[in-house]
């Protein structure tokens, strides 16, 4: 029975399939599934494209942040370095004036008296602010000349070590130096208009020792002669 009714089932069906209006039904089920699978995957294919073109700008965007950060770095480790540079200076500096003060420690006593009257205060702070003031350098240098010119010579060296360090130190304070120091010679010939003879020298001839530099405005004009030896 199940076989009869299978068989008049396809034969029902097979003649169903040879009507006109039901090939045409099939056809346009067949051409609308064609026809909407290509729409579906462009639709999903287009959110994909946007989807990245989303991620891309995004991926650009924290780019250009990454370069900015990386000048701003860049700037702040110049800037870094630079201050590292002047702190080095400032330093060094410091470090020079507090073995310079630590040297007149051991000066004579009678010296550090004498010096009391330039250098006032009892710190290396004290020690600097004095010594940057031109007067007081103008009066370290008649010191030294009068030591020089005394033969009091044994702690020359210090203390023109300490002349040296403020003069260019007060040097610095100006865009243009004010002063330098003059230009002298071992084997110049002495001159009078430009040199001070120390007391054991012969009366003329050529320099064998400079005892004390001395130093001159911008212009040339002399304010100190150097002491020398002949």
């Amino acid at each position: 029975m199940n076989k009869k009714a299978d068989d008049c089932f396809i034969d029902t069906l097979l003649i169903s399939l040879q009507d006109e209006r039901i090939i045409e039904k099939i056809n346009e089920i067949i051409e609308a599934d064609t026809f909407n699978q290509p729409r579906e995957t462009k639709r999903l294919l287009k959110e994909k494209e946007e989807e990245i073109a989303r991620f891309q700008q995004e991926l650009d965007s924290k780019e250009r942040e990454i370069i900015d950060y990386k000048i701003k770095i860049n700037e702040l480790n110049q800037k870094i370095d630079s201050y590292l540079y002047e702190l080095q200076k400032r330093r060094a500096d410091y470090q020079e004036a507090e073995e310079l003060y630590n040297s007149i420690q051991h000066l004579s006593e009678e010296t550090r008296n004498s010096l009391k009257r330039i250098f006032k205060g009892t710190t290396v702070q004290d020690f600097i602010f004095c010594g940057v003031q031109y007067e007081n350098i103008s009066s370290l240098w008649d010191f030294i000349k009068n030591e020089a010119m005394e033969g009091r010579g044994h702690e020359r060296e210090t203390l023109i070590a300490i002349f040296r360090y403020f003069f260019q130190a007060y040097s610095k304070t100006f865009d243009t130096p004010l002063y330098k120091t003059q230009e002298v010679q071992i084997n110049d010939v002495f001159r009078e208009d430009l040199h001070i003879r120390a007391s054991d020298s012969k009366i003329s001839g050529n320099i064998t020792e400079i005892l004390l530099p001395g130093y001159i405005s911008i212009n040339g004009k002399i304010i100190k002669k150097s002491i020398v030896k002949i």
